[in-house]
């Protein structure tokens, strides 16, 4: 049932699935249990990477729990998952500078922690966000990477691909709302975004 490498006993595929099934548990409720990406809970049904050791502490400690507890944690689950609205975003922003005042827009989509999206003109957005339950807020952190030759929305093209750091609030528990993200560069960039739609369970 388990294998053993420098005497440390490791989870086994088998032994997630049978954890999955006893619990009704799916992949994505999972991972959102674990503060960890649907795609790693995935990696480790398959075989392709070990289940981390806090990941598997918490998979036997959940398993040896009694019932009403299971209940309660399940219970936090859904309210974490009601109160913060992973999925797809829209995203419109500006930004004034000496060139003028610049527009654009961009797909964002929030996931278990993970924040990542592209805008039409070559734009990639990776990072994370941190949701804090006190205030109902998450904190989005994005580096954003620019082709060559493509103009920022706050001025700046180079002839070679470049990036910024920018960071930013976002509720999301509003359908629409505004924020303002700070860069590493100094000008701020003002955006709307709009609750598009869930993400598929795993």
């Amino acid at each position: 049932m388990f294998r053993s490498y420098a005497n440390i006993v490791l989870m086994t595929t088998d032994e997630l699935r049978s954890f999955l099934r006893e619990t009704g548990m799916s992949q994505a409720q999972l991972a959102r249990l674990l503060d960890v990406t649907p795609r790693a809970v995935t990696l480790w049904l398959a075989g392709d990477r070990t289940v981390p050791g806090p990941a598997e502490a918490y998979i036997r400690l959940f398993r040896a729990m009694p019932t009403s507890v299971r209940l309660v944690e399940m219970q936090r689950l859904k309210v974490t998952k009601a109160a913060m609205r992973d999925g797809v975003y829209a995203v419109q922003y500006q930004s004034q500078s000496d060139a003028g005042v610049g527009h654009g827009y961009a797909t964002l989509i929030l996931d278990s922690g993970r924040a990542f999206g592209a805008d039409p003109f070559g734009g990639k957005y990776d990072g994370d966000y941190a949701y804090d339950e006190t205030t109902g807020m998450a904190k989005v952190r994005l580096k954003v990477t620019f082709p060559p030759n493509v103009q920022a929305v706050f001025g700046p093209v180079h002839p070679f691909e470049w990036s910024i750091d920018i960071v930013g609030d976002v509720d999301p528990r509003l359908d629409r709302g505004f924020t303002e993200f700070a860069t590493t560069l100094g000008p701020k960039i003002q955006a709307q975004y709009q609750y598009l739609r869930s993400l598929p369970e795993a």
